[in-house]
């Protein structure tokens, strides 16, 4: 794996580029060039500039090529074995001899060679080989588990950046999750939206300075698919992960349903000429069936947890006596609430290419891929209606939720892209790019119609059950259009590139809320006895219908110029200038009753309408110096601004919340007066026919507790401001040292704010003198008002040292080490906007979080990958290849369990006493305040970073996790003859090994579970009595006893098949 110089909206094709010149340096203009793709024979050609300067655009990615470059009167010297990367431009220079008596040739073997000592190369980027593809481990089979090989990635997020904000094409053609429900940054839920047999190279892009690559501000990923080529290829092929092929202990401890997980893969491919020289095809095809552990999760009981043998507090006889009086009250089956079955995942793709040498100055391809998969999830974890505070996980050590209340999706991926590539004379190329992707996530439910129902216990989470709360009816199609052309002009040192390009990007989203309507209860008893509500949410169409769901149309227009030059031998620089423009294409209904009212600081809202539609400009430039001359040394860096997309999701609030096309969402917490004599119903449309004055049923009349969402007017899209500075220094053996560094500042960062939320009532007194609220809300008939907003403040820093060794005699492979900083003031941790702004931390309010670490970087990341191919006894071969990885495994934050200041949000950062007296507690259950003062003051002096942060706040995300150190090996055993038919057939077995470690020591390569963790959140207190002007707040161990607590505070090793290894076996036929 090594870097590459990448071109276009995303990178489909390769080049080449260099200089002809004679004997003593002097350039040969008018030299021919001429490049061929052997497999297929699709030539190339072009001449050399007065400077002897030539360029070819829009190569076949791949090889191997042979070029000849002649000139009449001098020797023609013939370059072969060459390999064009994916978006590189490969430089082949040319010194040819003046011929004498007769023309002689000159034949170059070239072969791959180490092109991060390259001329074009000034960014920051990673490329993934079709060998890499083949060589290394990958159960997943996927495109993102090779995004790991680049030094500054951390899971999705690559350099300390959400990796929502990335963006993914596959031969030009969007492959991004646009609408953002899950951090998954492919689209097609569970199931790899294309195979990776079909793709023949992968390039990930941190820094890229060419203006045509845009949409992101983490990191471009571009893939291309496999093309066919004058000779008939096939493979056909199985991958199986049986029962006894997943660990099934974890330092000794027996992991629950691990011998469920199995795969069933099965696929192939081919390709060849229809007409030789002129017309390729290929085709690939995979069904893939998976079953993977559900919940793992049991009741107990005792109602004591135990997190090691994922035993629940929810006691198995309450679950039980809830089961009958639902069946027999109202003939409702939950479903099952102990040894849950396991979860299913099956998808079939299929994908088809042509290419077209339609003559030596045009080439035309054709790509189509379709992909339906289904899999199962459990229920959503703590997300609820407005004004309903979070508890603990729904299926945790403290509740455990039905399976009925689980869901399921029904994903479809299709995608169409055509590519023209034209050499319209020997100095001037274009490229067109059209591609059309359709993607619909849609969910299933196992439960008939009923209410979702949270039931707590002792103040947080203790069993769910119903219809779950984000399932019914919801839908989501997204279609995007994408147009570009680019023509690029050779002017001897200049390379001149113009540009257009055009996103269409249409979206539905059903989406209600609480659609089946949602009930809180205090506890067991409290439902059952039919006690009032302690909470209720739900969303509704009008008039007993279900909501239509809500539309947008975005477009996306871009215009730009860039100038390559080569300045000197040693310099060559890029100069670039970016235009975009959003549009926003659809119609909204204002809701007047939403305009008239007043928010904080007299803000008001209009749903009708749509942000100020702005240019959003990104200059770039980008420099490659060689020290010495002879690429044994260079430094290249540039600096520039890039534009992104986001999830459009947070688009998509403003219509289903205004009140015009549904109900916006309805949240009444506790106290509210509409609770009062509230009775459970089955059926919410009979609730809200027989309620009309809390539920009206005309577009426009907002009901109380109504949630309200928009974008702000002078909202922009996503920007950063990228630098880097790069040194690269050619060592023995094919190898190269790199130190970079990189340095992203944000412009536009996104972030949420609740209009609606009211001033403080002051500050707490005491140490802890944070504001706290008596009324939260400016108008209290609604809940809250959210506002897609942006902010400048947050940065990322990485720096990276990075050893790589091309392929030579067998050998691959790479090692490096990236420090990486990053602050942001949220990670948006939500797909709604009240869920990611109530998601969030803060000391004080929600609307001013301050700047904290990010949860996307942790400081530390190792990562190496050595692979080694040896051929022997005539017709066998064996690839061995190992990957390193080892990094700390995320962040965390420290806040109590329930609201502390009167907010309405369980989101308070914890402050920690200077001395352990500086807190007061309240007898809880048998723990009196001393024994719980001293337990927790144990706990903090045993935390290090609690133990540092005494007398202060902790921050957002200020712990680290521990690290973790994991081995990934992979064998291939080849066996092959050509039966004597000139060409190689081979029969190829594969074992995959994830955490390798783990499989020699059950407590290597194991992740940490913190029993007192919600996510991200920690949570060791809980408030029982709230902060004020004139009383410090009292508090309680979130645990029901000094020994529970003692246990929650101590980390355990995650127990779940997460932590194990895990094997894939293959077997391939290949001819």
């Amino acid at each position: 794996m090594i870097p590459a110089f990448l071109y276009g909206q995303g990178a489909t094709t390769s080049g080449l580029n260099g200089r002809v010149t004679d004997g003593s340096g002097q350039p040969l203009p008018g030299a021919a060039i001429v490049a061929v793709h052997v497999p297929s024979g699709t030539q190339y050609a072009t001449v050399a500039d007065n400077a002897g300067n030539y360029r070819i655009q829009n190569m076949r990615v791949g090889g191997p090529y042979s070029i000849r470059v002649t000139f009449i009167g001098f020797s023609t010297s013939n370059y072969t074995d060459i390999y064009l990367r994916l978006g590189e431009s490969y430089v082949q220079n040319a010194e040819l001899s003046e011929a004498t008596t007769t023309l002689q040739e000159v034949v170059v073997t070239s072969g791959l060679r180490n092109s991060i000592l390259s001329s074009e190369r000034t960014g920051t980027q990673t490329n993934v080989s079709s060998r890499d593809l083949a060589n290394l481990p990958s159960i997943n089979r996927s495109i993102t588990d090779f995004s790991k090989y680049t030094p500054q990635s951390q899971g999705n997020s690559i350099a300390g950046r959400d990796g929502r904000f990335n963006t993914i094409t596959v031969d030009g053609s969007a492959f991004n999750n646009n609408f953002g429900l899950s951090s998954n940054p492919l689209p097609g839920g569970s199931a790899q939206p294309i195979s990776l047999d079909a793709l023949e190279e992968i390039s990930v892009n941190v820094a890229p300075y060419d203006v045509r690559m845009s949409q992101f501000t983490g990191a471009s990923i571009n893939a291309v698919t496999r093309s066919g080529d004058n000779t008939f290829k096939a493979s056909v092929y199985t991958y199986q992960r049986p029962k006894s092929f997943t660990g099934n202990t974890v330092d000794g401890n027996e992991v629950a349903n691990a011998n469920t997980r199995q795969l069933q893969n099965y696929g192939f491919r081919v390709g060849g000429p229809v007409i030789k020289n002129k017309l390729f095809f290929f085709v690939s095809g995979e069904y893939e069936k998976e079953i993977i552990p559900g919940v793992s999760w049991n009741p107990s009981q005792d109602g004591v947890a135990n997190s090691n043998l994922k035993i629940s507090r929810t006691r198995e006889s309450d679950m039980a006596m809830v089961r009958n009086y639902l069946m027999s009250n109202y003939n409702y089956d939950p479903g099952k609430y102990k040894n849950f079955d396991p979860f299913m995942n099956k998808n079939t793709k299929i994908l088809v290419r042509l290419d077209w040498n339609i003559n030596k100055n045009h080439k035309f391809t054709l790509r189509y891929n379709d992909v339906i998969g289904t899999s199962d999830s459990e229920t959503n974890a703590t997300s609820g209606p407005p004004n309903n505070s979070r508890g603990s996980g729904r299926i945790s050590n403290q509740s455990l939720a039905f399976s009925n209340s689980f869901y399921g999706f029904r994903n479809t991926v299709r995608s169409v892209t055509g590519e023209l590539n034209s050499t319209l004379g020997p100095k001037v190329s274009n490229k067109f790019l059209a591609s059309y992707t359709y993607i619909e996530d849609k969910r299933t439910s196992p439960s008939k119609f009923f209410p979702f129902v949270d039931i707590w216990q002792d103040g947080d989470q203790y069993m769910s059950f119903g219809y779950e709360l984000f399932t019914y009816n919801n839908r989501v199609a997204n279609k995007t259009l994408s147009l570009t052309d680019n023509v690029t002009i050779n002017l001897n040192k200049h390379t001149v590139t113009s540009g257009l390009a055009y996103d269409n990007l249409y979206f539905y989203n059903s989406y209600i809320r609480e659609g089946t309507s949602y009930y809180r209860y205090p506890s067991v008893d409290a439902f059952i006895n039919g006690e009032d509500p302690t909470g209720f949410g739900v969303t509704y169409g009008y008039k007993g219908n279900d909501a239509p769901g809500a539309e947008l149309t975005f477009g996306m227009a871009a215009v730009y110029l860039q100038d390559e030059w080569q300045v000197t031998p040693k310099l060559k620089t890029t100069l670039g200038f970016r235009v975009e423009l959003p549009v926003y294409l659809n119609k909204l209904d204002n809701n007047p009753a939403i305009s008239a009212l007043t928010f904080i600081d007299g803000r008001r809202m209009d749903v009708g309408a749509w942000p100020e539609v702005k240019p959003l400009l990104s200059p770039r430039f980008g420099f490659n110096y060689d020290v010495m001359g002879d690429r044994s040394l260079q430094i290249r860096g540039g600096s520039g601004v890039f534009t992104g997309m986001l999830p459009f999701v947070w688009f998509t609030n403003q219509p289903t919340n205004s009140g015009m096309i549904q109900s916006p969402e309805i949240g009444w917490g506790p106290g509210n007066p509409n609770l009062a004599g509230f009775q459970f119903n089955p059926d919410y449309k009979a609730l809200i026919a027989a309620n009309p004055g809390l539920f009206p049923q005309t577009p426009g009349v907002l009901p109380t507790g109504a949630s309200l969402a928009q974008v702000g007017k002078d909202f922009r899209l996503p920007q950063i401001w990228r630098s880097n500075l790069g040194v690269d220094v050619e060592l023995p053996w094919n190898m190269v040292l790199t130190g970079e560094a990189i340095f992203s500042k944000d412009i536009n960062a996104i972030t949420q704010i609740n209009i609606n939320e009211a001033a403080p009532a002051g500050k707490m007194t005491g140490a802890d003198n944070r504001p706290y609220w008596t009324d939260s809300r400016v108008n209290s008939t609604i809940g809250t008002a959210m506002e897609l907003s942006n902010t400048s403040k947050g940065y990322q820093l990485s720096l990276t040292a990075m050893l790589t060794k091309n392929f030579s005699h067998g050998l691959s492979g790479m090692f490096a080490y990236t420090y990486t900083l990053a602050k942001d003031v949220t990670a948006n941790p939500g797909s709604a906007a009240a869920s990611a702004w109530v998601g969030n931390t803060a000391v004080g309010s929600l609307n001013d979080p301050g700047l904290s670490y990010s949860n996307f970087a942790t400081p530390h990341k190792l990562v190496g990958n050595i692979s080694y191919r040896i051929e022997y006894a005539k017709n066998l071969a064996t690839t061995v290849s190992l990957v390193y990885q080892g990094y700390q495994t995320g962040r965390w934050s420290y806040i109590y369990s329930n609201d502390l200041n009167g907010d309405g949000n369980t989101a308070d950062l914890m402050y920690i006493p200077a001395t352990a007296d500086g807190i007061q507690f309240a007898t809880y259950r048998e723990m009196t305040p001393e024994a719980q003062m001293n337990a927790f003051w144990e706990y903090v002096n045993s935390n290090k970073y609690l133990r540092e942060h005494k007398g202060r706040y902790v921050e957002r995300y200020g712990d680290l996790r521990p690290w973790i150190h994991r081995f990934d090996l992979k064998f291939l055993q080849d066996i092959f003859s050509n039966f004597g038919t000139g060409r190689r057939y081979t029969l190829q077995f594969s074992l995959d090994i994830l955490n390798f470690g783990n499989m020699l020591n059950d407590s290597w390569g194991t992740y940490v579970y913190n029993p007192l963790a919600s996510y991200d959140n920690v949570r060791p207190l809980a408030v029982v009595t709230k902060g004020t002007a004139t009383t410090a707040p009292v508090y309680r161990l979130n645990a029901s006893s000094l020994d529970d607590f003692r246990e929650k505070t101590t980390l355990s090793k995650d127990i779940s098949t997460s932590s194990t290894w895990g094997c894939l076996l293959g077997a391939r036929l290949i001819f």
